[in-house]
């Protein structure tokens, strides 16, 4: 008998397990195709006597299911009475040539690359091993005979709800990325904050910027109002894109408030391909819900043109501008304070994806963002571009 303590010690014996015995059986409430495990055991899948797998919370990944549709020695627990929550693993040659894993990790990558698990290794060899191992089988045959195969049909009907619980999945476990998250949401300061303080924390920040913030996120909101990109006027283009600091009309803004894009290379291309960068700013609705979809069709013309001058800042900037309710201007300025009280890693300039994951989705979980829009004239106006205003919390740069 062995005490399996950390997730690859977990990993490693099972697939050495599912290597080296002819028969195996397993009853795990989750499962996933993420682990190493996954693969190895769709090759030996002749192997395979009785897989019971449950589908509680719609955990199970569909991509597991998918593999062994009208597959009669794999079955699942569709509907149980109370949550299937067993993690038994057998493996074996006959009665008296077995191993059994038994404890807290399921099939399922987090369970054996992530989490704290804890595993009892027993075997044949062990004492009254007769007896457990009647014990055992009779509890995986106990399981195989109350679950059931999964047809096509329920598979296509499984996966339309797990795309539906997934989002309210992550959230309940603060998972956005796939990146590892550091830090509960619960302890993030900004986050957590109600209207009241969100709005305080805004107003008070050391550069003394609010209003002048507010002055500009409301005149490029009315840039995109009239205009396309495309057919603002040049010095409206680059007053949008933070490539000029003055505005002629009002000697008072600080176009390059929300990040810069100063750099010769980048105005040039501002100049350059302004129509695709509209065209690609055209998938962001002005008003609305923006979906993760909408997104990565904006992002794609920037990740097919990533050389010098593009990058999470460029995307976030251009987005804050004609979106200030629902993005935020990520930049060298504000990252530090930002990372730290979100608890996540440095955002690479190539990446796109994590900057809506880990950024966008924390913030639009927020208190004081899911708080309906106040009558005072003062706050409204900050609550219609209360993302982008998050600048003034966090920035710590020079402007």
């Amino acid at each position: 008998m062995k005490l399996l303590t950390t997730p690859l010690e977990i990993e490693n014996t099972i697939c050495n397990l599912i290597k080296s015995y002819n028969l195996i059986s397993f009853a795990s409430a989750w499962a996933s195709t993420s682990s190493k495990a996954f693969p190895l055991l769709l090759k030996h899948s002749k192997k395979i006597n009785k897989i019971i797998v449950g589908i509680h919370f719609y955990q199970t990944n569909p991509n597991f299911i998918k593999e062994f549709i009208d597959d009669k020695k794999v079955k699942f627990k569709t509907n149980p009475t109370g949550i299937f929550h067993p993690k038994i693993y057998l493996f074996e040659n006959n009665s008296k040539d077995w191993e059994c894993l038994i404890g807290s990790a399921n099939f399922t990558e987090a369970a054996m690359q992530k989490n704290s698990e804890v595993m009892i290794h027993i075997s044949s060899d062990d004492l009254n091993s007769s007896d457990v191992y009647r014990q055992i089988s009779d509890e995986i045959n106990n399981y195989f005979e109350t679950a059931t195969s999964f047809t096509q049909n329920d598979f296509e009907a499984y996966v339309k709800v797990w795309n539906k619980k997934l989002k309210k999945l992550r959230d309940i476990q603060d998972v956005f990325s796939e990146e590892d998250n550091n830090k509960p949401i619960y302890k993030s300061k900004i986050i957590m904050s109600d209207w009241n303080t969100y709005s305080n924390l805004v107003k008070n920040d050391k550069n003394h910027s609010y209003e002048i913030r507010l002055k500009l996120l409301e005149k490029a909101k009315s840039y995109f109002n009239k205009n396309s990109f495309e057919t603002m006027p040049e010095n409206y283009r680059k007053q949008i894109a933070g490539i000029v600091k003055n505005d002629n009309e009002d000697q008072e803004l600080d176009w390059m408030y929300f990040g810069h894009m100063a750099s010769p290379r980048f105005k040039k291309r501002i100049s350059d391909e302004y129509k695709n960068i509209s065209k690609a700013l055209e998938n962001i609705p002005i008003e609305g819900i923006v979906t993760k979809d909408n997104y990565l069709n904006y992002i794609e013309y920037f990740k097919k043109n990533d050389t010098y001058g593009y990058g999470v800042p460029t995307i976030s900037r251009f987005l804050a501008m004609k979106r200030p309710d629902l993005f935020f201007c990520l930049t060298g300025g504000n990252e530090e304070l930002l990372y730290n009280d979100f608890g996540i890693k440095k955002i690479e300039r190539k990446e796109y994806e994590r900057y809506w994951d880990d950024v966008i989705q924390r913030i639009h979980s927020a208190e004081w963002f899911n708080t309906t829009k106040p009558n005072n004239l003062i706050e409204k106006q900050l609550w219609e571009n209360r993302s982008a205003m998050l600048d003034a919390i966090f920035y710590t740069g020079e402007i």
